[in-house]
């Protein structure tokens, strides 16, 4: 456990110096705490604010990474994004944060207990995208969760867990109270396929869900007008399905409280799975087949180009913020 503790050492401090170069644009706060691990060790969960306080009600996209301990490649994509946008302060997203037109709210490492373990799952052996308690039409057996040990990948645990309920109320926090009308919130990981897909809901179902007119749109104008050409855009079930997917949770508890309390709805959550493909350099490295975060993230030669290409699609999520609608192309 050693290894990873510094490891998530060194994630958490690049997390202060980002705080430290946003300025008053960065707010840092201690949103929680791990599960507990056997030795008894928790391990804090962070927020990162972004903005200002009118931008993060009126203009808000979020990004999460982390969720799975050995992905750690989501985490140091989400991190470099942050760091790029306040080491130079010349981007347009960062004149838009500044200028109070965009606000972004980051949980940069959601499961600190399995990073520092070196699991895929929580530190009680729960893997936190199992454990929603959806239950899906049909999923792939125990690959797509199941519950018969915890000693087994994919268990998907009898109760919501620590870091899903901090999710939960990072969730009703930002999202549910936000009021531009696309909310849009990028979950980060990566272990599957050659290629980056971008998920949407539904992971549980082949149903369409509500949005999947818009969600369609933003593909679009994503692949035709932003030349974001490389990632494949569709809905999860498309590629497989699971139980248990936290944003299919998420997704479906904002459109019942938002029907339930508003007459006419607004407002659109759109949760979006970046899933960065590092299976393509098995050719370089084929040994990463045989190490513990091997599949989960890209060979060493082509980590850092890995790892900055990801820039120009973070800034294009976050500033649909401020967009409507009507102005995709």
């Amino acid at each position: 456990m050693l290894r990873g503790m510094k490891r998530l050492n060194r994630y958490e401090n690049r997390i202060l110096k980002i705080a430290k170069l946003g300025g008053k644009l960065v707010r840092l706060k201690q949103y929680g705490f791990s599960t507990k691990t056997e030795e008894g060790f928790r391990f804090p969960i962070y927020v990162l604010e972004i903005g200002k306080p009118k931008a993060l009600k009126k203009n808000l996209a979020g990004v999460i990474a982390g969720v799975h301990g050995l992905e750690t490649i989501g985490i140091r994509v989400l991190l470099d994004f942050l760091d790029y946008i306040f080491a130079r302060k010349t981007s347009v997203l960062y004149q838009e944060i500044k200028n109070g037109e965009v606000g972004i709210v980051c949980i940069p490492i959601l499961n600190p207990g399995g990073v520092a373990l070196k699991r895929r799952s929580n530190p009680k052996g729960v893997d936190l995208m199992r454990n929603s308690g959806v239950e899906a039409v049909k999923a792939p057996f125990f690959f797509g969760g199941h519950k018969y040990s915890n000693i087994f990948p994919y268990y998907r645990g009898k109760v919501l867990q620590t870091e899903s309920r901090v999710l939960d109320r990072f969730f009703h926090e930002y999202f549910l109270k936000a009021e531009n009308e696309m909310i849009p919130v990028v979950d980060i990981h990566s272990g599957f396929g050659v290629v980056d897909h971008v998920w949407w809901p539904y992971a549980s179902t082949h149903e369409p869900c509500v949005d999947e007119t818009l969600f369609q749109k933003i593909a679009f104008h994503f692949t035709n007008s932003l030349n974001h050409f490389l990632y494949r855009f569709g809905p999860q079930s498309e590629t497989y399905t699971t139980h248990g997917d936290l944003w299919d949770r998420l997704y479906d508890r904002f459109q019942k409280i938002t029907h339930e309390t508003r007459t006419v709805q607004k407002s659109r959550f759109l949760p979006l799975t970046l899933e960065i493909g590092t299976w393509s350099d098995i050719n370089i490295d084929p040994l990463k087949l045989f190490r513990k975060r091997g599949i989960f993230n890209p060979a060493r030669e082509s980590k850092q180009k890995s790892i900055v290409s990801h820039r120009k699609f973070l800034t294009d999520m976050m500033r649909l913020a401020k967009m409507n609608s009507s102005d995709l192309s």
